[in-house]
C-alpha cells in the first residue's frame, strides 16, 4: 500500500514504534488553508465522518469517524472523496480517554 501524494510506501509499524504507548482512539484530519480565522487567515480545517467524507461546519461530535489503530485510519483515508486541492491528511491521536 503506498501514500499517492508521497508515492512511499506506508509503514505503520515505523510510525507506531514513534508512539511511547499506542493511542486509545485516533480520527482522520484535512488540514487547509492558513492561519487562524479569527485573526484574517483562511484555516479550514475538517474532521473524516463516519459516511467517508470531510465534514464541513455544522457537525455533531457522533458524525466524526473514530478508529482504533492507525491501519483502518490509513484505509479510511485513501478512500475519501470530497478532500480539497493542496490540503495535508493527517492522524490526531488521542491518549488516557478511556
Amino acid at each position: 500500500m503506498n501514500d499517492e501524494r508521497t508515492s512511499k510506501p506506508f509503514d505503520a509499524e515505523s510510525i507506531k514504534r514513534r508512539w511511547p504507548v499506542l493511542p486509545d482512539s485516533m480520527i482522520v484530519m484535512e488540514f487547509s488553508g492558513r492561519g487562524d480565522p479569527f485573526f484574517g487567515g483562511t484555516a479550514d480545517d475538517r474532521p473524516l465522518g463516519v459516511d467517508h467524507r470531510l465534514l464541513s461546519p455544522p457537525y455533531t461530535e457522533s458524525q466524526i469517524a473514530i478508529f482504533v489503530n492507525i491501519e483502518d485510519a490509513f484505509e479510511a483515508s485513501c478512500k475519501i472523496a470530497n478532500r480539497r486541492t493542496s490540503s495535508i491528511l493527517g492522524v490526531c491521536p488521542t491518549w488516557g480517554s478511556s
